[in-house]
């Protein structure tokens, strides 16, 4: 069997460096407090706010997973703060980079693209937590998609098709309620806007994102064989 591939995530760079630098402007603002003067007391309140920022978007970083994907023997595992989803090979259709239709060229998403040839399988495994949050963060990949599917359509037809169902009964018929629903109807829409069910931000890829679709399908082709 292949060794297990670890793909370590950049979602928590420069977390220390922001938690730094908002504790240094922290210090500076309560320093410039003790001076009694209205300039300064508004040059601390945007420092306190800058200090805020900083630090809070640190430690979001530094709460990120250490690996965002792992590659195992008879299986694909996808690490996110809120929670992850293991997919094993065989449901694993295709894997590449999405590409939308801009005129009489193709543009690359910014994301890795999942075809499954059993959606159900990762439906049942989904927890509501981790489907609240993915169908936020893909939320700027579908209006993408939709605006280069429907270039004349108005912003307000667009945003119509941005709120998903929570009502979804997949082909095998089993019905699918809740948060779970509507993330089913979210991949239903993206399989019919791009080709896939499932998408990766490649910012959190530890390379580049055709040398991760190589190393994915010749990590597939190798389980699969020695399986």
């Amino acid at each position: 069997m292949p060794k297990s591939v670890w793909i370590k995530s950049n979602a928590g760079n420069n977390a220390k460096t922001l938690i730094l630098v908002g504790s240094l402007l922290t210090l500076v603002g309560i320093s410039t407090l003790y001076v009694p003067a209205v300039l300064v007391s508004i040059v601390a309140s945007v420092l306190f706010f800058l200090a805020y920022l900083g630090i809070r978007v640190g430690v979001e970083k530094w709460m990120q997973p250490v690996y965002s994907v792992v590659l195992c023997y008879d299986h694909l595992q996808f690490h996110h703060r809120y929670g992850g989803w293991c997919l094993p090979w065989d449901k694993l259709q295709r894997i590449d980079i999405p590409r939308l239709h801009d005129g009489l060229n193709w543009q690359d998403m910014n994301y890795i693209g999942l075809r499954l040839s059993e959606p159900d399988y990762l439906l049942d495994t989904l927890s509501p937590r981790l489907s609240a949050h993915l169908l936020t963060e893909q939320r700027a990949a579908l209006l993408a998609s939709l605006r280069k599917s429907c270039q004349h359509c108005q912003d307000s037809q667009v945003s119509d098709h941005l709120i998903e169902d929570d009502y979804f009964k997949s082909s095998s018929g089993k019905i699918y309620t809740g948060l779970t629903g509507m993330f089913a109807n979210r991949m239903k829409k993206l399989r019919e806007l791009t080709g896939y069910d499932l998408l990766i931000d490649q910012d959190i890829l530890d390379r580049e994102p055709e040398d991760f679709v190589a190393l994915v399908r010749n990590y597939k082709s190798r389980a699969i064989t020695n399986s």
